[in-house]
């Protein structure tokens, strides 16, 4: 008797397994070495029933850079529009930014160590997918700022770029392979924020006693 078709939840459930697989093997292998074979075999699947799914390898990369970024931009989103305060909410996207990179760091060097998968560009801007993440969201809340005269510097995008580099570059160092004493990654992100923003602010932050 003929396999019946599956359904629409059974496919899913199998793409959810086969990106999973791909996840795990990026983290042991490196995306430049995954292979298509390897996650097949991870998954019980033949070749032909994984190029069903995704014809080819960078289809399999594109779908987990789109799912990071999906779920990055989901989580800015919310804080953003969480908080009134728009250095507040600069602070909450940092510590989001920063908590991706240190809870997620797979995904987080996929997005941004390794090059992008071809046809990965966005429509709207044509821009890759890691300049634009969660980029836009934290630039109007610093525009808010800045019109409201919380800021010295009136460049938005020199705000959020200063701010970006900052965090970008005590996560990378919490990700990198070393034996360097370093203090605690949260501890870390805490002092830089702090003093990011308050080197940009013209008046203390909410809470801030010195």
């Amino acid at each position: 008797m003929p396999r019946l078709p599956l359904s629409e939840q059974e496919r899913d459930q199998i793409r959810g397994r086969i990106l999973a697989a791909a996840r795990e093997l990026v983290e042991r292998l490196g995306a430049e070495r995954l292979s298509m074979r390897a996650i097949g075999a991870r998954v019980g699947l033949t070749a032909s029933a994984l190029y069903a799914y995704f014809p080819a390898k960078q289809d399999l990369l594109r779908a987990l850079w789109q799912g990071a970024i999906d779920d990055l931009d989901a989580r800015f989103r919310a804080l953003s529009a969480a908080e009134s305060d728009p250095l507040a909410a600069l602070a909450a996207l940092g510590r989001a930014y920063a908590g991706f990179a240190l809870e997620d760091p797979v995904r987080f060097r996929l997005l941004f160590f390794t090059p992008a998968p071809p046809g990965a560009i966005d429509d709207e801007t044509g821009q890759p997918p890691q300049s634009r993440i969660g980029y836009a969201i934290a630039r109007e809340r610093v525009v808010e700022a800045i019109d409201r005269g919380l800021l010295r510097l009136g460049d938005a995008d020199l705000v959020c770029q200063t701010l970006w580099s900052s965090l970008h570059g005590v996560v990378a160092l919490a990700n990198a392979p070393t034996d360097f004493p370093f203090q605690s990654p949260q501890r870390l992100v805490e002092t830089m924020l702090a003093t990011v923003l308050r080197g940009l602010s013209r008046a203390p932050l909410p809470g801030d006693s010195r």
